[in-house]
């Protein structure tokens, strides 16, 4: 597939990227696209007019996703929303079959064809030493403080680390010193440890980088109290999943599909550090509290165990064959 860098870059090369696109259409194949993004939309009005089905799977919304808070100021966001939300929700209408990461959430906004077309299962794969042996108990918890754990990508400003920032900054003024690990690496990570600087709380927050997925994760969760997700969008945040398996505590944005996951005092709007500052404090130091949510998180995040999770992938393949007409050598 022919490389470029943002819209003007797409524009240029949009030629040959339908080119090479089409050209490796074939009706031997059975199509699965992952959704929103530009190159599978391609791929879905092209398989479209050659009448080849295509199924897809709905991993975000891009109503949030294309905000303007989320774009940065785009002025163009608008645009961007409008043009994503329909193509999102054609593809859905379209498609033989639909796998959306959400129980509901997504599928409101973005229908499948019909019920039975419609699968709902995330592509997260939670084994068995993904999960704490228990929940934390109260005297686990510090007194007077509690250490952050955040896990986002910094590519743009999509996770919220602007607002985590802030509310650690409204804390320390009020008089709470929290800590907090921040996992993600991206082109704005300068840019946030300049706005932790700034707001003069850069010697609490520890920038770990990007890390290995599996033991060096679950290290850093395992020495946090409270885990944060202020994410401007979302599906089924596969972070806060991870976080859940090891009974840690959470706060979220309400956004995609975070609400299935945790309880709705564990919610504040995208962008409100001045709530999210007030949530946090309002724990520290409610040890029972937040061993109850510690317990509530692990019985939920064990309800995605890999193996339940497969049985509905597998189902959804079946599906997508049985109307393509492909035959596997493996029974697969």
């Amino acid at each position: 597939m022919p490389g470029y860098h943002g819209p003007v870059g797409f524009v240029t090369r949009f030629p040959k990227i339908v080119a090479t696109i089409w050209k490796s259409l074939d009706r031997r194949n059975a199509y699965v696209l992952r959704i929103p993004a530009t190159i599978p939309s391609l791929y879905a009005f092209m398989l479209w007019l050659k009448r080849i089905p295509f199924a897809v799977e709905v991993a975000a919304d891009p109503y949030d996703g294309y905000s303007s808070e989320a774009l940065g100021k785009n002025k163009l966001s608008f645009l961007f929303r409008a043009l994503f939300v329909w193509m999102t929700k054609w593809q859905c209408r379209h498609a033989v079959a639909s796998a959306y990461v959400t129980r509901e959430a997504l599928q409101k906004r973005y229908p499948p064809r019909d019920r039975a077309s419609s699968f709902s299962f995330t592509s997260i794969d939670l084994k068995d030493e993904a999960f704490a042996t228990a929940p934390r108990a109260a005297g686990s918890f510090p007194e007077g403080t509690l250490h952050l754990v955040m896990i986002g990508n910094m590519q743009k400003n999509l996770k919220g680390h602007d607002t985590m920032i802030d509310a650690i900054a409204m804390l320390k003024r009020r008089g709470i010193t929290v800590t907090a690990d921040f996992v993600g690496f991206g082109e704005n990570l300068a840019n946030f440890k300049a706005k932790a600087d700034a707001e003069g709380v850069g010697e609490l927050i520890n920038f770990c980088g990007k890390l290995p997925n599996g033991k060096p994760v679950r290290d850093v969760l395992d020495r946090g109290d409270l885990f944060i997700l202020p994410s401007r969008q979302e599906g089924l945040p596969r972070a806060m999943l991870e976080a859940m398996a090891r009974a840690l505590p959470a706060i979220a944005t309400r956004v995609g599909g975070t609400p299935e996951l945790v309880q709705e005092d564990c919610l504040f709007e995208p962008g409100d550090a001045d709530r999210l500052a007030d949530m946090i404090g309002n724990l520290v130091d409610r040890r029972d509290e937040l061993a109850a949510i510690s317990e509530r998180n692990l019985t939920v995040a064990r309800e995605y165990h890999a193996d339940a999770i497969k049985k509905k992938r597998d189902a959804f393949y079946a599906f997508l064959k049985s109307k393509s007409g492909l035959k596997s050598k493996t029974g697969r």
